[in-house]
């Protein structure tokens, strides 16, 4: 009967052992060889390390880019010397766009554009979104532009244009389309510093007339602008011509980009 009981007892002992030898083994922490990615590389704080100078290296190419592109750049000591007749308003292709905040007299207004030019054949598109102080129901108003130009000057220092298209007012309680024209100048004053105006105007279905006059200070491809602005209005719809009589008048400010 002794012997059968430690037969048993042995059988459990060996039995235990090959049960909890593998669950220890299993419990123990894993060791990596030095050459193998440990799984913690796929936490975030991994992940973020290793795109932290990808990241870096495109924001340096970024701000160089803007720097060192744009249509006033100066021109290096190793550029040729006429080198520098192909830049600001003579460069043969240049792309435009920007969007300005207006503070009117009335109300607010956001005004966005796209323009580009081919030396003396240009291309401009112009929305403008207008809202009163007061947000009375049925007051927003959208005015947009389509446009082609022609330079009928264009240098190294000033271009001026003139413009032919089809302009666009959306009021809630009218919708108008018509043709517009006019003319518009960039000229430079001093190093980076512009001097920027416009006048168009919509003679029907409604009349509209548009005119600005502001300056721009480029620094590589990123233009500050700041300004006076006036629209006139006539028939823009029973409630829009109401929330705004006498026209829009008021100063912006806005950045773009110039390349």
């Amino acid at each position: 009967m002794a012997s059968s009981t430690r037969a048993v007892a042995k059988a459990v002992g060996l039995a235990g052992l090959f049960i909890t030898a593998p669950l220890e083994a299993w419990a123990e922490p894993v060791t990596y060889p030095p050459d193998v990615p440990r799984p913690a590389l796929k936490d975030s704080h991994a992940v973020s390390e290793l795109l932290k100078p990808v990241v870096e290296a495109l924001m340096e190419g970024l701000v160089l880019a803007f720097r060192d592109s744009g249509t006033h750049r100066e021109r290096a000591d190793t550029d040729p010397p006429e080198a520098d007749t192909e830049t600001r308003h003579a460069a043969p292709t240049t792309f435009r766009t920007g969007a300005q905040v207006l503070l009117l007299r009335r109300g607010g207004a956001v005004d966005a554009f796209l323009g580009m030019d081919f030396r003396r054949v240009g291309v401009a598109a112009r929305v403008l979104r207008s809202t009163p102080w007061g947000r009375q129901v049925g007051s927003g108003l959208t005015l947009a532009e389509l446009r082609v130009s022609y330079a009928l000057y264009v240098s190294e220092f000033a271009r001026f244009r003139l413009e032919a298209g089809a302009g666009a007012l959306l009021a809630p309680d009218k919708e108008r389309v018509g043709p517009q024209g006019g003319l518009s100048l960039e000229a430079c004053m001093w190093g980076p510093l512009d001097l920027e105006a416009r006048v168009l105007a919509t003679p029907l279905p409604y009349q509209q007339l548009d005119g600005t006059l502001g300056l721009a200070v480029h620094t590589g491809a990123l233009v500050v602008r700041a300004g006076g602005r006036g629209i006139y209005l006539d028939q823009a719809g029973a409630v829009a011509a109401q929330a705004r009589e006498g026209g829009l008048l008021g100063l912006y400010l806005g950045l773009g980009v110039d390349f």
